[in-house]
């Protein structure tokens, strides 16, 4: 008896997914160009240019009426309040790295993600973990330890983008609003934080737009862009792929930051560093087998 074929994937789905997580990938590039500017100013900048880009956005989906509406809801407000706070420390956290020369750290951050994802959801929403999953978290727990040891530098960058990501994803579970609406909400309790630091850098004589470059003038506008339209394809693939399928792209994002690193920057990525990093790999390519294994029978199961 042949097996039965699986249905194809959505090709506007598959190329969405990968135009979201290969921008995400190479996001570090914009970053370094913005380098001049300032981590601190960078971050306002997106908060409030993101926004001006978002709201146009939600008007043209037919989507601005409803998310006022939901805005009255404090519980709501609430939630992307905390969401707000754990996004801007990421974004802060990857900004700063990415001016830093630390794009390989950050690269591991969003390895380890998925797999904390996984640990948080056994440890506080009681979901079960199989034999694959806890030898995945545990091999990766084996390259961060060995990072401290052998490395000799605690992960803090990783371990922070991991974690914060995590816990944004978590609190985001607790919201009704979808992703556009959700990062409208979030920056907009931000932006009045991000204005006034503006004002309080332009009292202080510094210039909000750097030099006064009009390249630089047209990254920092283009802050909003790139913020929201990997969200967009990332929504969109996210409605119409199975989540192994996503799984699996997902790391494009942290292989495409690690390339940027360690050969368009040339961070320096030792043998020891390496040997770490493989665990972290390792463990990475477990869950992917893992995921497509559920995938393989999800899809069997609906065409029997």
């Amino acid at each position: 008896m042949n097996e039965p074929s699986q249905p194809r994937l959505p090709l506007s789905a598959v190329l969405s997914a990968a135009m979201a997580f290969g921008l995400w990938g190479v996001l570090p590039i914009y970053w370094r160009a913005l380098g001049h500017i300032g981590t601190d100013l960078a971050l306002a900048h997106r908060v409030v240019w993101t926004l001006l880009t978002v709201l146009p956005m939600l008007l043209w989906r037919g989507e601005f009426r409803a998310w006022l509406a939901s805005l009255r809801d404090l519980r709501t407000v609430g939630i992307h309040t905390w969401s707000a706070l754990l996004l801007g420390i990421n974004w802060g956290t990857f900004i700063w790295a990415s001016h830093h020369g630390r794009i390989v750290e950050c690269s591991i951050g969003y390895f380890l993600n998925p797999l904390l994802n996984v640990l948080i959801g056994y440890v506080l929403l009681g979901e079960r973990l199989n034999r694959t999953q806890i030898l995945s978290i545990a091999l990766a727990t084996v390259g961060v330890v060995m990072q401290i040891l052998i490395v000799g530098r605690f992960p803090w960058i990783s371990l922070l983008l991991a974690f914060s990501m995590a816990f944004y994803a978590l609190a985001r579970r607790q919201s009704k609003q979808g992703s556009l609406s959700g990062l409208a909400t979030e920056t907009l309790v931000s932006t009045p934080l991000a204005i006034g630091y503006l004002l309080w850098a332009q009292s202080q004589a510094v210039p909000l737009f750097g030099p006064g470059c009009s390249s630089d003038f047209a990254l920092l506008i283009g802050l909003g862009i790139i913020t929201a339209v990997p969200l967009l394809g990332f929504a969109n693939a996210a409605r119409k792929l199975p989540f192994a399928v996503l799984g699996l792209l997902q790391f494009l994002a942290p292989t495409g930051q690690f390339l940027v690193g360690a050969f368009l920057y040339h961070e320096p990525v030792t043998s020891s560093a390496l040997f770490s990093f493989g665990f972290i790999w390792l463990a990475v390519g477990m869950f992917c087998w893992d995921l497509w294994v559920k995938g393989n029978k999800n899809a069997r199961s609906r065409l029997s």
